[in-house]
């Protein structure tokens, strides 16, 4: 049973006849399959799902993070973070918040790279805290 097929083809049927065609087909295939062979199936379709979730969950995340970072860059220098804490240029980091390709692919954060740019976020509150509290 080619499973990545039969997806491929539900994706590109465009009418719910078309879809209904192919759940068809896959429904023949998968009625034909022994008991083994369907719990092969199950645990593939299983994993692929647990991928797309895990897909969907970073995507998300991106996307929060680039909305939290395109309002605050209203009000601090996303120049100036690239340089102090990553030792990059403006460049580098907006490569990294809006997925630019680089070397054919999307640039993303690392998980240490994301974890320094929280750290970043955290001393500048404290600077501008301290400093509040001094002209207050």
């Amino acid at each position: 049973m080619d499973i990545t097929g039969l997806m491929q083809e539900m994706h590109n049927a465009k009418t719910e006849i078309e879809q209904e065609i192919v759940k068809n087909k896959v429904m023949e295939q998968f009625d034909s399959l022994s008991e083994n062979e369907k719990e092969l199936v199950r645990e593939t379709f299983i994993k692929s799902l647990d991928n797309v979730i895990k897909e969907t969950k970073e995507f998300l995340e991106d996307v929060d993070l680039k909305i939290e970072m395109l309002e605050i860059s209203k009000f601090i220098s996303l120049s100036q973070i690239a340089k102090t804490y990553f030792g990059k240029t403006r460049t580098w980091l907006y490569q990294r918040l809006y997925g630019y390709k680089v070397n054919g692919k999307p640039a993303q954060f690392t998980p240490i790279e994301r974890q320094t740019l929280a750290n970043a976020l955290k001393d500048i509150a404290r600077m501008a805290q301290d400093t509040s509290l001094k002209i207050a």
